[in-house]
């Protein structure tokens, strides 16, 4: 008997829907409480795109998070923008590329897997123009939070700026290669999603037994004790979008220095840097929930409530990160039938 190939299991169900794009998407928090510390989401696309102009898919916005992604078809997308810092890589399935700050030139995704450190700058993803029929679509995307790489693989973000990191050498390279393998041949986003989870625990529990990290129970309601991971030695919390570097020293009873240093080895950002992408994030959220719900919102007042001294400085981050001024973000997101309020 002949196994069908991945691009013919997807065909199957485009001819059900009479030939036309279609996708199966979602985004899903981890299921298994221990790597609920570690994984904040998993975001995933199949399907088959019978859409042959090219087009934009969407804006990046940087995160705190790192986020891994699986590329298994390839050729479908682009990147452009300011700093986005992906490196163009041979196409190669166990290939990593890591990104920095670095602006680099636009690049169509390869069929790959890559690391992607969250801080930097805002970027596109295009569609590619194509003369073919229908091309798959197969892709994954973790995103870890920023103490993940620190405790699981005792490696600072900040290595992703300057070193090739590759994921064989997260989880070494005969388990990279069989859950590559594998989820070459899956057929859906919860089956990628399953695979990823069987061995990111895997990866964890040999951390476990090691002890680089301590398992510690907590009594919760109505679920009885929940399992957690810790590792030892002190690591600092996000920071509050208000809160100094000393503030936080005093209340840790540390040296601001001391504090400093530590922010870099396990966040790979220095604090400041960590608390102004909270300070968009948090900006970005409440307008967009702000948009969805039709309500009215000042933006001034919006930038007092994310931390920021005065609009200009609230202008400056916000263009910074999204390359447009929040009136831009606005017009270019909400169209005039919309009637959307919003004031200084």
């Amino acid at each position: 008997m002949t196994i069908p190939k991945s691009s013919d299991r997807l065909e199957r169900p485009a001819e059900r829907n009479e030939h036309q794009s279609w996708a199966d998407i979602g985004s899903v928090a981890p299921e298994h409480p221990l790597l609920s510390r570690y994984i904040s989401s998993y975001t995933y696309s199949i399907g088959f795109l019978r859409d042959h102009d090219v087009k934009l898919i969407t804006r990046a916005y940087p995160t705190v998070m790192t986020q891994i992604f699986f590329e298994f078809s390839g050729g479908l997308s682009e990147i452009r923008g300011q700093g986005h810092g992906f490196g163009k890589v041979s196409n190669t399935r166990s290939r990593t590329a890591v990104s920095g700050n670095q602006a680099t030139d636009n690049f169509p995704i390869e069929k790959r897997t890559y690391i992607k450190q969250g801080l930097g700058r805002w970027f596109d993803i295009y569609q590619l123009a194509s003369e073919k029929q229908s091309r798959p679509i197969k892709n994954l995307k973790v995103d870890l939070y920023p103490i993940a790489f620190y405790e699981l693989f005792q490696c600072a973000p900040a290595e992703l700026v300057s070193e090739d990191l590759q994921l064989a050498d997260l989880l070494g390279h005969t388990s990279t290669g069989l859950m590559l393998e594998e989820m070459e041949a899956a057929n859906g986003g919860k089956e990628l999603i399953r695979i990823v989870e069987r061995y990111f625990l895997q990866h964890l529990r040999q951390q476990i037994s090691s002890q680089r990290l301590e398992v510690h129970a907590s009594q919760t309601s109505n679920r009885g004790k929940q399992y957690t991971t810790k590792p030892k030695g002190f690591i600092p919390p996000l920071p509050e979008v208000h809160e100094t570097l000393s503030q936080q020293a005093q209340r840790y009873n540390k040296s601001d220095r001391w504090l400093q240093k530590r922010y870099a080895e396990v966040y790979g950002m220095s604090f400041k840097q960590i608390q102004s992408n909270l300070k968009f994030h948090s900006t970005h959220l409440e307008l967009w929930q702000a948009m969805a719900r039709r309500q009215p919102l000042s933006l001034t007042d919006l930038a007092h409530r994310s931390g920021y001294f005065d609009q200009a400085h609230f202008i400056k981050d916000f263009k910074r990160y999204t390359g447009m001024t929040p009136g831009q973000y606005l017009r270019t997101n909400f169209d005039e039938q919309s009637q959307y309020l919003w004031y200084w």
